[in-house]
This record gives C-alpha cells, sequence and structure tokens, in this order.
C-alpha cells in the first residue's frame, strides 16, 4: 500500500481537526488544546516521519469524537526537525510559543539532546525507538517508550552466542542510535568494529575489510540508505553467501531497506526491534483502513503518546480544574500508567475519558507493550521482538527474551 504525501495528509488532518493542523499558524479557537509534535519530515531520518504522525493523529481522532478533553477538542501542531540538531531547538520554541501543553518527539537522540535547553522545564513524551534510550541528562518529565539500547545489545549478542558466533564484526554508521548501539555491543562484549560511511556508497576497496575478516557473522546497524548499497556491494563481489550470519538492528525493520536491496538477497537474516502487545493487530488493521498504509514499528508508541497525552490532560483537568503548564502534566502521565485503576484499552480512549471526568483511575495498556513509567520516565517493561526476512518480507520470530 502506497503511503500519502504529506500535502494529501494535511487535508485530510484539516478536514479532522480544523484548519490549524499539521504545522499551521493559524490562530486556534480559544478552547483548542495544542499538542505539539517533533518530526523529521525532511532529511535522512524522513523515512517513517509521516507514519508515525498518523497513528498519532488516530489517537487525537479518538480523543475529538469522545468528546475531547473536558469538551474542548484538540489539534495538533507538527514542526519539521529537518533531521538537523542545529535546527531543533528553533523549531521547539516554536511548539513552546503556540502553547502547546505537551510535546511529543522528536525521534532520535542527538535531536533530543539538541532540545534540552527549550525542553528541559516540559513534559515531553518520547515514542520512537532511536530515542528509546536514556537520553543524556534527561529530565525526569520527559517520558521515554521502549526498551533501551543496552537492552536491544543485550538481545543481540544473547542470540549471537545462541548460535555459536564466536567473532562478529559490528558494522555501523557513526552516527545516532546506529553509533548508540554499536558502542554499546563494542564496549560491554568486545565485538570487533566497521565504520561504515554516511555520504557516500561503499566501493570494493570500502568493503575489503569486511571481505577479509575472520568475523563468523555480522551485525549490521545502519540506516536504510547506507545498508541498502552496502549490501549490493557485498553481492557483487560474491561475499554475501550465508545471510542467515547477519544480525540486523531494529532501523532495518522498514520496508525501506527491503526496497532497497535485490529480492531475496538477505533472506534468512534475522533482527531485533521493539515489540508490541497482542492486541497490536487489530490497530494493524484500523491503521490500514484509515491510512491505506501499514503500520511500522514507531506507530505502535506514537499511538500510545498521542493516547497518554490526552488521558493524562483529562486527568489533569478533573483533578487540579486546569491543563496544566511547564512540567505540571508529568504526574498524570505516571498515574493513568499505573496498575490499578480500570483497564483501559488503545481503542477505548472514549471509555478512559469518561471515567477520568467522573474522577475515576484507569491504567492505559499501551500497543507497544507495558507502559508502567519508572522514576526516570523510563519503561523498563518494555517488550521485544525477533523477525527474519523471508521470501515475502518480514516475518516475526516466536520467543522469550532473557534480557532486562
Amino acid at each position: 500500500m502506497r503511503p500519502l504525501s504529506r500535502t494529501a495528509d494535511c487535508l485530510l488532518v484539516a478536514l479532522t481537526l480544523g484548519a490549524a493542523s499539521c504545522g499551521s499558524d493559524a490562530e486556534p479557537a480559544a478552547d483548542v488544546i495544542s499538542v505539539g509534535v517533533l518530526l523529521s519530515y525532511t532529511g535522512h531520518l524522513t523515512a517513517d516521519s509521516i507514519n508515525s504522525e498518523r497513528a498519532l493523529l488516530m489517537a487525537i481522532e479518538a480523543a475529538n469524537q469522545a468528546g475531547g478533553v473536558g469538551g474542548r477538542p484538540l489539534r495538533m501542531v507538527a514542526r519539521d526537525t529537518g533531521s538537523d540538531p542545529g535546527k531543533v531547538g528553533e523549531r521547539a520554541r516554536e511548539l513552546v510559543d503556540a502553547g502547546v501543553a505537551v510535546v511529543i518527539g522528536p525521534d532520535a537522540e542527538d535531536l533530543a539532546i539538541a532540545a534540552r535547553g527549550t525542553l528541559d522545564d516540559r513534559t515531553i513524551i518520547l515514542p520512537s525507538f532511536a530515542t528509546s534510550q536514556d537520553v543524556l541528562f534527561k529530565a525526569r518529565s520527559w517520558f521515554v517508550i521502549g526498551a533501551p539500547i543496552a537492552r536491544m545489545a543485550c538481545e543481540l549478542q544473547a542470540q549471537l552466542r545462541a548460535d555459536g558466533r564466536q567473532k562478529p564484526l559490528i558494522i555501523f554508521n557513526p552516527s545516532g542510535y546506529s553509533a548508540g548501539i554499536a558502542w554499546t555491543l563494542t564496549n560491554t562484549y568486545g565485538y570487533g568494529r566497521y565504520v561504515l560511511s554516511t555520504n557516500k556508497a561503499p566501493t570494493t576497496a570500502d568493503v575489503k575489510p569486511i571481505l577479509s575478516t575472520s568475523a563468523d557473522a555480522f551485525v549490521l546497524a545502519a540506516t536504510p540508505s547506507s545498508a541498502g548499497p552496502l549490501i549490493y556491494a557485498l553481492l557483487a563481489n560474491g561475499a554475501l553467501t550465508d545471510p542467515t550470519r547477519w544480525y540486523l538492528s531494529p532501523t532495518l525493520h522498514s520496508p525501506v531497506f527491503l526496497d532497497l536491496i535485490p529480492h531475496g538477497g538477505m533472506a534468512g537474516a534475522h533482527g531485533v526491534s521493539q515489540g508490541s502487545a497482542a492486541e497490536a493487530a487489530s490497530f494493524r488493521d484500523s491503521f490500514a483502513a484509515r491510512w491505506h498504509d501499514r503500520a511500522l514499528d514507531d506507530a505502535y508508541p506514537f499511538y500510545d503518546a498521542g493516547a497518554l497525552a490526552v488521558l493524562g490532560l483529562q486527568r489533569a483537568l478533573a483533578h487540579d480544574g486546569a491543563i496544566p503548564t511547564g512540567t505540571g502534566l508529568s504526574p498524570h502521565l505516571m498515574a493513568v500508567t499505573r496498575a490499578g485503576g480500570t483497564p483501559i484499552h488503545w481503542n477505548e480512549l472514549g471509555q478512559g475519558l469518561e471515567r477520568l471526568r467522573a474522577g475515576q483511575e484507569i491504567t492505559y495498556l499501551g500497543l507497544s507493550g507495558e507502559l508502567a513509567f519508572d522514576a526516570l520516565g523510563q519503561t523498563p517493561g518494555a517488550t521485544t521482538t525477533w523477525w527474519t526476512i523471508g521470501p515475502d518480507g518480514f516475518v516475526e520470530r516466536q520467543g522469550q527474551s532473557n534480557c532486562q
């Protein structure tokens, strides 16, 4: 299914949420509650941004259809990071100046770090797998969804060991999530590493160290745009005869990667990514019906982020009598994920809002797995999943992790 363009998305959003959506600077109605989002709509991180935005919009739409927060409608105000840490501070300031009640995103760790100066005193939800590690000097009002990099590195190391691999080589891009997972694997487990260029296609000379290595397995932690040309170069040199020796990081669990490599060229390679709850299948169907597109990995936590935002805002209004500012939303996000309340599933936001309006407590059960935040705003109960590349795309594998 082919995704819609950003322009087509904006038309759909405008019809649903009003003309002030899609980052428009039009003045919203006085009673509208704004939810800010920082996503990389341009630059090297663009692959999944529209998909993530669509999931977030579904949560906002569901809340509006249920009467909004205290009878007030919600709108999304989006800003483009440009995949550039040098721009994200200015974009974050625009959201603050627009009066957003909460910010969702950005979608990469280096972008989040660059936004600290503007957003340290705000409540932020970070749903992307690329921000799932403990962002350097993160404020406690920043809430992180998903398993951290250390957990992913543990998963990869455990699978390598289970498969009898003794000398894996880590091939990685030297920035962002890929650099983080490579650093963890090499420094924690002592694996060798090879830095993959991000700005040029690999030549025979570039892949010679890979061709001549004595490694018995390869861990590829790279963006699809870097990994695709590497696979082509290795195939051209006859050096990719056994894809089962290849272990892939979450960055490559994307249809973009499959589109960039020869069909069947990596069949049998396997990888790890963020997991999802059992009921995520019903969300996948709803997402496909709504957008004529498939839900990618970040769609589940981005929907959860939207759901948490509206539920937290409703609880704040019910308990405090006002929409909170600054970090005031933080205790309410903790409360709506805490065990003991009435369970609310992803497609029951209306029921959740109704109970919160009545002063009752709820526990939101996320699509992306357990969402009970700890005191640092992390989700220690986050799940992971393993998959292989089959003849027709990704195939999820059954199994249980021993990593924590």
